[in-house]
């Protein structure tokens, strides 16, 4: 039998960090930390499969926590926990920190359980397929293979904002522009998309659900999410659900575009090379039922997606 999987649980609260070890000591082995500095310094000693920390802590916050633990172990699976709704942080959080979900706080217990128990067995599954001699941590960060260029489609209702991306972007890649997603399926369906820029909201439809769609039936397709949006619980929902890989902001900054573009394309590469790294960005399942209607229409419109993405990925 498999050793159980080793979770380290921060928070600046002594009371939390002993509670949750309390839930979770029969399951896994649990380390417990009450700084950011603490959580480090137990890393240091030992692998660590999920990390799961507090977003407010004096010193460190969860986010700069979790971007150090990525840049230390990023085989470490990393969770964030939030009692507030602070847009800038929980977009810092993705883009530096690579989250896997967020929990709120006060968290369900049911669904704590579930996702730390997720985040291990993602942890545990890769470590194995990625480290078989010990070298896989360095792995999952590594560049991608030269020289394949999959293309790129903006999904947005805008044409100016199109257009400005598209700008942009068309020096280093094959861009494509949607202004619904009607339009985006039947691009899909035709090309080889390695990334999808997306707002949350096109021609008055949430693209959430067909992102969520995506990434559960083509794990490789990476997701960045444009947002206007002052409401932080919407953006988590689309990071737990849709696995968006980066965020940015709008209007756009050229500079930071296009590193956000740059770290999304190159994960997709990852993962179309070693698609067992698709795993760690598994999504969560939707809050309330799946829309099977749009779902069924993202399948028959992609119907020879897989096939070129498995002759892609061989």
């Amino acid at each position: 039998m498999a050793n159980p999987a080793r979770v380290l649980f921060v928070d600046d609260e002594a009371r939390v960090v002993k509670l949750l070890q309390m839930m979770f000591r029969g399951t896994y082995e649990v380390r417990t930390a009450t700084s950011g500095a603490q959580a480090l310094e137990i890393l240091a000693r030992e692998p660590i499969d999920v990390i799961v920390s507090d977003q407010r802590m004096p010193g460190m916050a969860g986010i700069e926590l979790l971007a150090e633990v990525r840049k230390r172990s990023p085989a470490t699976m990393r969770i964030l926990l939030t009692g507030y709704s602070d847009l800038a942080a929980i977009v810092g959080s993705v883009n530096d920190g690579e989250i896997f979900r967020f929990v709120h706080k006060p968290w369900d217990q049911d669904d704590i359980k579930r996702i730390v128990a997720d985040a291990a067995a993602v942890a545990q599954a890769t470590r194995a397929e990625l480290a078989p001699e010990g070298v896989g941590a360095a792995a999952a960060e590594a560049d991608p293979p030269k020289g394949e260029c999959p293309e790129l489609l903006l999904l947005d209702d805008s044409p100016g904002d199109r257009e400005a991306m598209a700008r942009v972007l068309a020096g280093d890649y094959t861009v494509h522009g949607a202004s619904n997603i009607a339009q985006a399926l039947g691009i899909l369906a035709r090309r080889d998309v390695g990334v999808i820029v997306a707002e949350a909201q096109v021609g008055g439809e949430d693209t959430r659900e067909l992102l969520h769609v995506l990434k559960r039936q083509y794990p490789s397709i990476t997701t960045v999410m444009m947002t206007l949006l002052a409401d932080a619980d919407a953006v988590i929902k689309l990071i737990n659900e849709a696995q968006v890989y980066r965020v940015g902001t709008k209007p756009i900054r050229h500079g930071a575009f296009q590193m956000i573009v740059s770290a999304a394309m190159k994960q997709h590469l990852r993962c179309r090379s070693r698609p067992e790294l698709a795993r760690r960005h598994a999504v969560a399942l939707p809050a309330g039922p799946e829309n099977l209607t749009l779902a069924t229409s993202v399948m028959k419109s992609l119907s020879g997606l897989r096939q070129r993405m498995a002759r892609l990925m061989q």
